[in-house]
Parts: C-alpha cells; structure tokens; sequence
C-alpha cells in the first residue's frame, strides 16, 4: 500500500498566467503602443528596402576583392613552378647541381607567401629545397636548432649518392655568402614515396595537394607541384612551393572583412584549408593530420553560414547567427586551380550598413521612449501594489520545498495580504512541530505532493540500525535528572547528525536508544553502505564528545550499534487518530539483536551478512561468530565493522585494523575446522595486540572446552545466545 493517498477531491492545477504588475502595465502599454508602432513601421518598411539593396551590392564586392586576392596569392606560385620546371628541362644538370639555388631565393624573395621552394628528382632521388628564414627566428632547420646570425636563407640536399644517404642544410646571406651547415639526424627522406609527387608524375600537370604535413618542419600546408618532362617525354622529376597553414591564415588575417568578418577556404567536404587563426586549421599530432570541418570551429557565425549556403547553394546569404545579422557568400575557386574548393566570406552586417539601420533604429527608440515614459508612472504604482505578492509566493514555494526557517516578514498596504501572511506564518509554525514527529524527507514529500497520510506500508529492502548506550542504568545513578537529559541529549544530536548527513532517516528515540534505517522514505540503492558510514561516523563522534566530556569531568558513553539489511514493511502504521512512520518485520528485530550482540564480544558495531554483502568490497570487517539471537533457530554470520577500505579519508582503517582483521578471519576459520590449538593461539595474539581481549577471552574458552568434549559430528558452530 502507499503511505499516503490522494485527497478526495483534486482541482486541475490552474496556469502560471501572469504577475499582478504585469497585467497593469500590459493594458497601459498596449493601448500607448498600437498608435507608437503604427508611425514606426511606416518608416521602418521604407528603410528595410535601402538596407537589403545596399547590401547585397556591398557583399557582392567583397567576395569579389576576396577572390581576387586569393588568386593573386596562388597564382603566382602555380606560375613559378611551370617556370622552374622549363629551366630544369632546358639544363636538367643546372638545376641538380644547386646552380639554381640563386634563382629560387629570388623566387622566394617576389613571393613572401612560400614556406619554401624546390626541386625532386627521378633517377637517383636527389631533392634541391630553399626556405625563406623570416627575422627574429629562434630555430630552424633540419635539427631545429638555433640559424646562424645574419642567414636569410636554408639551402637543403638530399642524395643518395653511392647509395650514401646525405641531407645537408646550408645556411647563407641573400648574396650567397655561406654562413654554416649542418646534416640532418632525422629519418630517410625520399620524396618519391610521397602521394604529391606520384599524383603531379600520374598527371603530368600542374597539382594543388590538399593539407599535408611538411617533412621539413613538421607544419601543416598546402603545395603547388608541376612535373619536369624531358625533350624525350620522359618525368625527370617535378618541382613544388609550399605554402603553410600559417601564410595562408596570415593572408585570411588580412582581408578587411570588418570587425566581425571571417574569411576562409574550404574543400569540398567543408574542411578548412585556411583560416585567420592557424591553430584551427587541423588538428595535428607529428606526421599525422586529422582536418577541422568548418562546423567544428565552435563558432556559431560560420556553422549557420554554411548551413544557409548548403540550403540555398545561393550567391548571397543574409542569416542571423547568435543574435545578430550576418551577410555571406560562396565562391568557387577557378577551374584552372584544379580543386573543388570555396572561398567562403561571412562579415557583419552592422560594420557595414550599420548607419543606416542604425537610423531605422533611432525612429523605432524614440517611439519606444515616449511609450517608456507614458509607463514609468503606472509601473511604480504596480509595483508598490503588488511586490509583496511577489515576495509571498517565493515564501509559499519555500514551504513546498520544507524551507521553514524563520517567520515570513512581509509588510503590505494591503489587509488581506497581511492576513494571508498571519496565516501562512501560523502553517510554518504547525509544519515545523509536525517535522519533528515526522522523517522530514516523508513530509517534504507530502508537501511537494498534497497528498494525504494514510495508514498503510510496502515491502521494501531496508539498512536498519540500533544505536544504545551501554550501562545507562549506571550513567542515571550518577546524574541529576536534568543534567542527564542534557547529556543524553547532545549523544542523540549526534547519532542524528550522522545519520542524517547519510540521508538515513531517524525513525523514532526509544529512551537512549535510537533507531534509524537507509532506503525510505526516499530509495537510495546504496543504503546498506550509507547505513555503514553513518555507524563509523557516530562513533568516531561520540569519541570526540566523549573527549570533551572527559575534560569538563562528565561521564563518557560507550555505544553499541547493530545494523542489518533485509526486506521489512514500511509505512504509516497506528490509528486514524495517530500514525507513526516506521518499519517492523523480523528484520527489524534481528538489528536490534545485533546491538546486543555487541555486549557479549565486546565490540561496538556489529553487522550482518547481509549489511555486509550489500555494502560491498568498501567495508573492513572481521567475522565475530555464527550465531543465533534471541527469538531465533538459524544461525547468522555476525561481522564486527572496524573502517572502510575506500571512502572519506577520515574513515579508512588503518594497518593496524587491517592486520588485525586478518588475523581474526584466521582464527575464526581455524575454529570453524576444529583446529582448537591453532584457533587458541591466534585468539591469544589477538587479544595482546589489543584486538579484543573480550573476544579473545571468550573464544580461548570456548576451544579449551570443545578440547576437552568435542561438539558432535553435526557441529555447525552456531551458538546460540541467550539474552537480548
């Protein structure tokens, strides 16, 4: 059954609808507005066909001026490998001999956008490169070591000459003058391996390879290769120009796109082939290059380009993107380039044609600002009517959420919200009496729901526990009346704290007991382990009070605690006229069992088998005996708790605990087999090393008997006890 039922009656939970002061202010603005807005928009339609006629035109002649500088940026570089490919098919033997190194750093020289430039060849696969070294270089180079001062450019060969592999790297002023060397220690380079020189000799024609990692710097780029055809028709070799991610970024850099423009080049899968910022270009680790789809920049403006692009495939793109007006376009590069790719141009709108909205704007503002001021006046006089409405439902919502500290200080102008505020503050006061008889978890619930309580459980698997404090009898004896209530007290504060800071609910306080359990009202799958680290948690404080009281000359406690997990009923139970919230069943009454337990071994926290399964590997525990509590035939394993394995740090056992722990199991085993000698000896350095001379004593006992009349055949080793 549930624990509570809905009422008899339940109305359609009415609508939100809208605040007091709203309501006033819409009906004074509404009226203001209909005649504001009709003046606006006469002027607003004139001015929207400028802006969208501007630009267009506008958009049109930046992608325009884009293009064009994007082909005077590879243009060149197409045209300077045809040429270096004529001169090495004229004088094949100048070209391998580095004769030509002169005429490539002049090449370098006219265009600044090269990484570098060069010669492969065939036969042999002799390789001829030239770098550009830009001012205010750190490293360079095959080792990426420190340039020589003053060397402008990097000289680099590759040969194989008597089947010797050499690459040396030659470092020189623009006027040739050499200014050191050095070999390079890297892998065995042979460009005739590389998919760029295989596709420019399968071609046969000018190539544009996609993204690469170039070998000699490890940076990312693109290159333009063109074949050398000897007089005879035959591929000697081919020559390239590199140009980096980073050349081509500083190029998109460049562009005058506006404040809020991006310009950038894409393939045609949409991978990025330049960017203004060259670490978005790919994502690389060494040789291995992974490409950037321009929808993965994280960068709104470009993923809604593109999607308007891929949507309309038109020339002009108009979109909003993060809440702002976007102008776009698409243009494909030349036929002649060789390779499907877009150059893509997204600027802002308002860079561009921001005057002439912005005047469009100032109409509809100074429409806005009559109507403004026509609403100050009636927005105070709504306020003042109906803020304290406002605060009063923030405190109604704080009481469905159980929030019920403090009374509700509210001042209206208005009588009947005061005497709905003496109401609300008079049900806080019954609620915060009714939460002290009650799980709070239980009637946060109520609340939350509007459900009422009736009688009635379910079954359901709880972590029960007994807490008790040892010797109470005495404890009374030695205390005033009043005095022991006060101390009894802070010891109940205590159990609580720790249970509750476990999400365990406190059932009910049995004189200096208590009894708590995990896993209702609220279900936590891991009550068995919750219930575990509240017991560690309450002992590990009552130790601390009991310091405290030590010192102050108090008496101290001792307390036991039992905690075992089964399946109970759980739910209101009592009269009509009063219900208390708990649980009862067998497994109720074998926690409290355990806590006795405790009396008979001497030990503090005693679990079950079940407790410790359901907890997990988490625990430390050490088994104490198979035996069957009062009220019971069968026999349970009893494990005393000692710390944790894994969990607050506070908590953990120690190698102390952990051995002793050890040794216990065996002990226990050895008795279990009716190895009495060995069982009496682990028992007696047990209780020495301080792990329990209660327990040590008992069994040490317990196996001189069985010596001296061994149990029968049928012996389980349950004991039974015979008191609570």
């Amino acid at each position: 059954m549930d624990m509570a039922a809905p009422p008899e009656r339940r109305r359609r939970p009415r609508g939100k609808g809208l605040t007091l002061q709203v309501n006033i202010v819409t009906a004074f603005a509404t009226l203001l507005s209909v005649i504001i807005v009709t003046l606006v928009s006469y002027a607003y339609v004139k001015n929207a066909g400028a802006v969208l006629d501007l630009t267009e035109r506008f958009v049109d002649r930046v992608a325009d001026s884009g293009m064009a500088s994007t082909v005077a940026l590879l243009d060149p570089v197409a045209a300077h490998v045809r040429s270096m490919a004529e001169v090495a098919t004229e004088d094949e033997a100048k070209a391998r001999d580095g004769s030509l190194f002169p005429y490539l750093m002049s090449l370098l020289d006219s265009s600044p956008q090269l990484q570098s430039i060069y010669y492969a060849f065939e036969a042999d696969g002799r390789f001829l490169q030239a770098f550009p070294i830009p001012p205010g270089t750190e490293k360079f180079g095959a080792n990426n070591n420190p340039p020589p001062h003053g060397a402008q450019f990097a000289l680099r060969v590759v040969d194989r000459k008597g089947g010797v592999y050499s690459d040396v790297w030659t470092y020189v002023r623009r006027d040739g003058t050499v200014l050191g060397r050095e070999t390079s220690n890297q892998l065995n380079y042979d460009h005739r391996t590389r998919d760029w020189y295989k596709e420019v000799v399968a071609k046969r024609s000018l190539i544009w390879t996609d993204l690469v990692v170039f070998t000699s710097n490890r940076q990312a780029g693109i290159a333009a290769a063109y074949p050398i055809i000897a007089k005879d028709g035959r591929v000697i070799g081919a020559t390239a120009a590199n140009i980096s991610t980073r050349q081509l970024s500083d190029f998109m850099s460049k562009l005058e796109l506006g404040s809020g423009g991006i310009g950038m080049i894409v393939d045609e899968k949409d991978q990025l082939i330049a960017h203004p910022d060259a670490s978005k270009v790919v994502r690389q680790d060494g040789l291995k290059l992974s490409l950037v789809k321009a929808a993965e920049l994280n960068d709104i403006r470009v993923s809604d380009a593109f999607a308007a692009y891929h949507a309309t495939r038109a020339k002009f793109l108009r979109f909003n993107s993060g809440g702002m007006a976007y102008l776009g376009s698409f243009r494909e590069l030349p036929d002649d380039f060789g390779k499907k790719w877009l150059l893509g141009v997204v600027v802002l709108e308002d860079d561009f044609v921001g005057t002439l909205k912005s005047n469009t704007r100032d109409i509809v503002l100074v429409g806005l600002a009559l109507m403004v001021l026509g609403m100050v006046g009636m927005t105070v006089i709504s306020r003042w009517i109906s803020k304290p409405l406002a605060r009063l439902s923030g405190e109604i919502r704080k009481i469905q959420k159980f929030d019920l500290a403090g009374p509700i200080a509210i001042h209206a102008w208005v009588r009947e919200v005061n005497e709905l505020i003496d109401s609300l503050n008079m049900m806080k006061r019954a609620l915060r009496t009714f939460g002290m008889f009650v799980p709070r978890d239980l009637v946060r619930e109520l609340v939350a729901s509007g459900r009422t309580i009736e009688l009635g459980g379910q079954d359901r698997t709880l972590t029960v526990m007994f807490t008790d404090i040892a010797d109470f009898t005495g404890l009374s004896e030695r205390m005033e009346a009043g005095d022991l209530l006060v101390h009894v007290s802070r010891h109940l504060a205590a159990m609580s704290q720790c249970i509750g800071q476990e999400d365990g609910t406190v059932d009910k306080y049995i004189g200096d007991a208590v009894m708590a359990f995990w896993g209702a009202p609220a279900w936590r799958e891991d009550h068995a382990l919750r219930g575990c680290i509240a017991a560690l948690r309450a002992q590990q404080l009552q130790s601390a009070l009991n310091a405290e009281w030590e010192a102050d000359g108090l008496p101290t406690m001792f307390v036991r605690i039992g905690l075992h997990t089964a399946n109970v009923i759980v739910g209101n139970i009592g009269s009509e006229q009063r219900m208390s919230y708990t649980a009862v069943g067998d497994g109720v009454n074998v926690a409290s069992r355990l806590e006795g337990v405790n009396k008979v071994y001497g030990t503090k926290i005693c679990i079950s088998a079940a407790v410790a399964q359901a907890a997990g590997d988490s625990l430390l525990i050490r088994p104490l005996d198979l035996v069957a509590v009062k009220g019971r035939k069968a026999g349970e394993m009893v494990f005393e708790l000692v710390g944790l394995r894994q969990g607050p740090p506070e908590l953990l056992a120690t190698h102390d605990q952990i051995e002793m722990c050890r040794t216990t199991e065996a002990a226990f085993n050895a008795y279990r087999a009716r190895q009495w000698d060995q069982a009496i000896s682990l028992y007696q350095t047990l209780g020495e090393k301080g792990g329990g001379a209660k327990l040590a004593a008992l069994f040490v006992e317990r196996c001189k008997a069985y010596q001296a009349a061994p149990p029968p055949a049928d012996w389980t080793g349950v004991h039974e006890l015979k008191s609570k």
